[in-house]
């Protein structure tokens, strides 16, 4: 079994990776907190023989009380570094309960029982009556129960250690990923609004200028109003589909300058998809890069048609294009082109892995660009009321 990749922590004391040099630094607390065990085990017990009217020198409470728990001082940095190695989460607590800690757990209590037997039987010979290494390793087997509750407490400390560290990560990668978003709105701005659309676009208005002042007119205002909307949604990460809807309007006001009767742009959109959020500057990446790759490359007329409804808990949303063709996977455009790729990654990072973006092929010719977006719980429960509620 292969250990989890550790989640990297900035404490000196508790390194994801053992070494030397950590486990030495480790030992002087592990030996302080120990301590504090085995001098509560040595005061129990001299209480206890001091209620008996039976007590023997100081020295006896101290030494089989620190040979109780000084080699669990010694070992405790060793399982903590195994533990922080191999976490229990709560996904794989019972394959790492059995193998390693359960292994490990009676190793240690084994390593215990002939570290506090070999000390005692020296400790005995010199200052008490003799006795059996074997008796004194047996006594030591008995004192399993607290052994295994040591090495329980030990990885419970870890497992909270890794805890904290995968909290710690998701907050620094949620800030990562509000700081992309933001990158990625404005790099979607930018290559939205980018500098040879405004030049073909007043281009295109300097020519109609003298043959058609009216339809010069419409494309400035257009592009004015065009840019004043996509600045004042930089902020925003929803707006209503119906919004979405107004600046695409804009936008296709301006291709068909451009394109004349040859290109057509249809919108079918379910009154309940209207109101429902959606991320700014959406549908006009997929429709220019539909225009791009069918009217724009190939000669007659095209149309681009919209859908947007609301199905399968979310809002399902198709651009469709007849004179266009693809023969890439999404994947590989996905790496390729600047639009897709952002709007992509905008929906990823809204709304998670539940939305998604694809591009299929509708045969020789055709294209057809799927998104959808999963709605929101309480969206959910005020449709499913709408629907219910008789009219």
């Amino acid at each position: 079994m292969q250990p989890s990749t550790p989640i990297p922590t900035s404490s000196r004391w508790f390194p994801r990776k053992f070494t030397l040099r950590a486990y030495i630094e480790q030992l002087p607390l592990s030996f302080v907190l120990w301590s504090a065990v085995a001098a509560l085990e040595g005061g129990q017990v001299l209480m206890n023989d001091a209620g008996r009217g039976y007590v023997l020198p100081l020295r006896h409470y101290v030494v089989w009380a620190g040979l109780d728990w000084f080699p669990w001082a010694i070992l405790a940095p060793l399982v903590l570094a195994l533990a922080l190695r191999y976490p229990l989460t709560r996904s794989n607590w019972p394959q790492r309960f059995l193998y390693p800690h359960a292994i490990a757990c009676a190793v240690c209590v084994c390593v215990q029982a002939v570290l506090r037997g070999t000390g005692g039987y020296f400790y005995a010979a010199q200052y008490e009556r003799a006795a059996t290494w074997s008796s004194l390793v047996g006594e030591a087997l008995g004192l399993s129960p607290l052994g295994v509750l040591a090495y329980c407490i030990i990885v419970t400390f870890a497992a909270f250690l890794h805890l904290q560290d995968e909290i710690r990560q998701r907050e620094v990668n949620q800030a990562q990923l509000e700081a992309r978003l933001a990158s990625a709105e404005l790099e979607t701005l930018r290559m939205q609004i980018q500098p040879h659309f405004l030049f073909n676009t007043l281009q295109a208005a300097i020519t109609l200028v003298q043959e058609d002042p009216r339809a010069a007119e419409d494309v400035l205002l257009r592009l004015s109003q065009l840019l004043r909307i996509a600045l004042d949604q930089m902020g925003k990460n929803e707006i209503s589909l119906s919004r979405e809807l107004e600046f695409l309007d804009l936008y296709v006001g301006i291709q068909k300058q451009r394109f004349g009767d040859r290109l057509a742009v249809e919108i079918h959109a379910d009154p309940a998809a209207l109101d429902q959020p959606v991320p700014p500057l959406l549908l006009q990446p997929l429709v220019e890069n539909a225009i791009r790759h069918g009217i724009g490359m190939h000669k007659g007329s095209d149309l681009i048609e919209v859908f947007a409804r609301v199905a399968n808990h979310g809002i399902e949303i198709e651009v469709w294009n007849g004179n266009s063709a693809i023969e890439e996977s999404t994947d590989q455009l996905m790496l390729r082109g600047v639009g897709i790729r952002n709007t992509k990654a905008r929906l990823e990072q809204l709304y998670g892995r539940e939305a998604t973006l694809l591009l299929r092929s509708l045969g020789s010719r055709g294209v057809v660009a799927l998104v959808f977006i999963p709605l929101s719980s309480a969206t959910r429960q005020t449709l499913s009321a709408a629907v219910e509620t008789p009219s």
